[in-house]
């Protein structure tokens, strides 16, 4: 058996290596140039049909290379993020004292959310291993668990894994507008979704009902170099490519109230918040695509505690 499959595999690569390439050039001419392609012999057959053969080959091989990069590139990102989570030192803790340095800005401390516990996590590592971590992310009953970063775009992390490697899949990144020591208006977050449910894959988790009925699932925990957070969820949905709610800047407390009230309204569930959202509220975006690629999956959720270090 092991000598069978050298023998092929040898086969293959002299056949890919030698053939296929003449050939390759030859169905060009015969392309160019019909008549001469007719003409042309191999064994005094046409050599059309064997180009089209050695063609048809050479895409088989180019395909198989395409599906075996992408398959290492994603054995790649889940070794590295079980790597990140093995050696990442993160504690779950409950604690009632709450504290926030930023003037004109007090979260609603509400009794009702003294049991949800922060994370806390030690960034010392993850900033050696990458200056440009910004904050580590939890949802439950997902599979985001993971660090996140922030580079002066959105398009280097789509294609870059946590330790700046090229990779298809790309990272949990933060839009490059977003400020982790204070948090704006609205704090934006993005990741592929990935149909082994890594990244972002599993938010689409959030889309059902089972998901969101479950109170538990409410609750966002974000940690960074310079507070932990408790996000609460107020809105899920599904939309059209847009840019409408990766909105941070707004021109008056009016165009931001509209804002809000926009997010809040296409969610598929109501969350009951206690409190309607005002534009003192902190906002949490995360997004992703659906599965089908056409739309996006958005949460929003508002932040509820803050602990600074």
């Amino acid at each position: 058996m092991i000598i069978n499959f050298c023998r092929w595999f040898f086969l293959g690569l002299y056949t890919v290596i030698t053939i296929i390439p003449r050939s390759f050039i030859i169905g060009i001419i015969c392309i160019i140039n019909p008549k001469r392609g007719n003409e042309l012999k191999y064994k005094g057959k046409p050599i059309i049909p064997i180009v089209m053969l050695s063609l048809t080959l050479t895409t088989y091989f180019i395909c198989i290379f395409i599906l075996s990069r992408w398959y290492v590139q994603r054995l790649k990102i889940n070794y590295l993020s079980n790597d990140i989570i093995s050696s990442t030192e993160i504690l779950e803790r409950e604690d009632e004292k709450e504290i926030i340095k930023e003037e004109n800005y007090v979260p609603n401390l509400n009794n009702k959310y003294s049991n949800i516990s922060f994370i806390h996590v030690d960034f010392k590592e993850l900033l050696e291993k990458n200056n440009e971590t910004v904050a580590w992310l939890k949802v439950n009953n997902t599979k985001v668990n993971y660090s996140v970063v922030q580079h002066n775009d959105n398009e280097y992390y789509l294609k870059h894994d946590f330790n700046k490697n090229y990779n298809m899949n790309g990272w949990v990144y933060a839009d490059y507008r977003a400020d982790f020591k204070y948090f704006g208006t609205n704090t934006i977050m993005y990741a592929h979704n990935m149909t082994n449910k890594t990244m972002f894959g599993s938010l689409t988790w959030c889309l059902k009902e089972s998901w969101y009925t479950n109170e538990d699932n409410h609750y966002i925990k974000l940690s960074t170099p310079y507070s932990n957070t408790v996000w609460r969820i107020f809105s899920i949905y599904t939309i059209r490519p847009e840019v409408y709610y990766l909105k941070t800047y707004f021109s008056d407390n009016e165009e931001h109230q509209v804002f809000l009230d926009t997010i809040h309204k296409r969610s598929i569930y109501d969350f009951k918040l206690d409190e309607a959202l005002t534009t003192d509220d902190k906002v949490l975006t995360l997004s992703t695509c659906s599965d089908d690629g056409t739309k996006r999956v958005v949460i929003h959720a508002k932040m509820i505690k803050v602990e600074y270090r």
